[in-house]
């Protein structure tokens, strides 16, 4: 009798459980069909605005309860009115707003993470060298100081972009506006005066892989001068067509070179003191519309003075198929032309390939030379 009894409680505990469950399924699914999420439009769009330092529209909002968080259609955050730009900074066609349960009973919008579909975001760095993101959570005319008594600055737990589009415009360095597309981006942990996290992902367009991929962890943001903003991570390349990343670069360094390039690289950023390590294999290489026949890898290690656009070679293994070169010393990219002092050492040169590199670059030889030999 007393297994029979604990048999039947057991029985009407899982029952229980099971009904309990169901209901909050029913409650999930049932209520944010009567609650009109609208009517808080305003104060939200508000909060928003004030927290953001911008003006924010909102266009319907939804109600989710697990977890709870608000759906926005065609969300806009406005331009810095400081840089007269006619697009906005950033228009979204799907907004997910989460926010913190408790708070929100006291009447208190407190955002925890935000989710961006398919944004168009607008980078614009002015030429006194300025980014327009950087007044962002500031609520003065000044990006340095806040008005006493305003919102405290932005913060979130999390941030998500998904098939994003950016795009940048550079007064300082008098450079058109160049878009990117395909962006996927997590950013974690992110609070003024903060490290945080950030991993991201952009796919170009092509067969295969075709990504490039970002994971670091960076911070606190150099408000001033965003190139400061110490930053340690990786970035890998999986099967990237130089021509689509010629494409998404906007740049006329890869016109005439088409390729498959594949590798990683290590990147380390303090006070705009840049250091880059890695290995890159590029296959199927063309230059010129020429098939040259073998690949190219490259072993390097590099010293970059973001400031003064001096650039030091540290390390430059290059192999064009079995031939292997090293390059060292420094590239200063701040005159007009580029200044060059660098030292090229080759061992073993295998003639036939640097023929065949050398046709791929324009050089005409008699049909029937024949080129063999090793040169150091």
């Amino acid at each position: 009798m007393r297994k029979s009894g604990f048999e039947g409680f057991v029985r009407w505990l899982g029952i229980a459980v099971v009904v309990i469950v169901v209901l909050l399924v029913i409650a999930a699914v049932a209520i944010p069909r009567f609650v009109n999420v609208n009517q808080y439009h305003d104060r939200i769009q508000a909060e928003l605005q004030q927290r953001l330092g911008r003006n924010v529209t909102l266009g319907d909002m939804h109600l989710s309860l697990i977890p709870l968080a608000f759906r926005v259609d065609n969300a806009t955050i406005a331009e810095d009115p400081s840089l007269h730009s006619d697009r906005p900074f950033a228009q979204v066609q799907e907004l997910d707003v989460s926010a913190k349960l408790l708070p929100l009973l006291h009447k208190d919008l407190q955002i925890d993470s935000l989710e961006l579909l398919k944004p168009q975001i607008e980078l614009i760095r002015s030429a006194q060298g300025a980014w327009n993101f950087s007044t962002l959570g500031k609520h003065g005319t000044s990006a340095t100081e806040q008005k006493p008594g305003s919102a405290p600055a932005l913060s979130l737990a999390d941030l998500k972009i998904r098939d994003g589009q950016v795009a940048i415009t550079d007064y300082q360095k008098h450079q058109s506006r160049a878009v990117y597309d395909h962006i996927d981006l997590a950013l974690k942990n992110f609070a003024p005066e903060k490290p945080f996290s950030v991993t991201a992902t952009v796919h170009l367009p092509g067969a295969g892989s075709q990504a490039i991929s970002l994971d670091g962890k960076g911070g606190p943001i150099d408000q001033a001068n965003p190139v400061n903003t110490a930053f340690n991570g990786t970035v890998k390349l999986t099967q990237v067509s130089l021509a689509s990343a010629q494409q998404f670069l906007n740049t006329q360094a890869l016109k005439e070179v088409d390729g498959v390039a594949s590798g990683d690289v290590d990147i380390n950023n303090q006070q705009g003191k840049l250091d880059s390590k890695g290995t890159l294999k590029l296959d199927q290489a063309r230059i010129n519309g020429v098939n040259i026949g073998y690949p190219i890898t490259l072993d390097y290690d590099i010293h970059d003075d973001l400031a003064n656009d001096l650039l030091n070679i540290k390390k430059g293994n290059v192999k064009l198929g079995s031939t292997p070169l090293a390059i060292s010393g420094t590239v200063n990219m701040k005159p007009t032309p580029t200044q060059l002092d660098v030292k090229l050492n080759a061992s073993d040169v295998s003639l036939e390939e640097a023929a065949r590199l050398a046709g791929a670059l324009g050089v005409a030889f008699n049909p029937n030379m024949q080129i063999k030999g090793k040169m150091t």
